[in-house]
């Protein structure tokens, strides 16, 4: 039995991640940050492909995720790259992925 009291998560870190939660909350940003997480760096182009999006979309999405720090690029001549930057994205991404694999019936063969 754990008989330590529950320790209440610093004021900046709730703010911090509360921005990261509003911002990523749309669906395909989602898919987004998902693509980047399961292929890393990619390009647009790539990206577009990968999650069946339309690429004016997508680049909107990755300039609002690039704004707020949760994906970084770099140019690699006329490309432009596009990975994940903030640790916490993909965090919440674990997680989403656990409970994803908690609410799976279970399946006897």
């Amino acid at each position: 039995m754990n008989t330590e009291k529950a320790q209440y998560l610093p004021e900046d870190f709730i703010l911090s991640m509360a921005g990261v939660i509003k911002l990523i909350g749309n669906p395909q940003r989602l898919r987004i940050l998902e693509y980047l997480d399961i292929n890393g760096e990619s390009t647009v182009s790539d990206i577009v492909a990968g999650i069946s999006g339309a690429q004016g979309a997508v680049s909107q999405h990755l300039n609002k995720l690039r704004m707020a720090g949760v994906v970084a690029c770099r140019r690699d001549g006329r490309l432009v790259l596009y990975r994940i930057a903030a640790e916490n994205a993909i965090t919440i991404l674990n997680c989403m992925r656990r409970r994803c694999k908690m609410d799976e019936p279970e399946r006897n063969y």
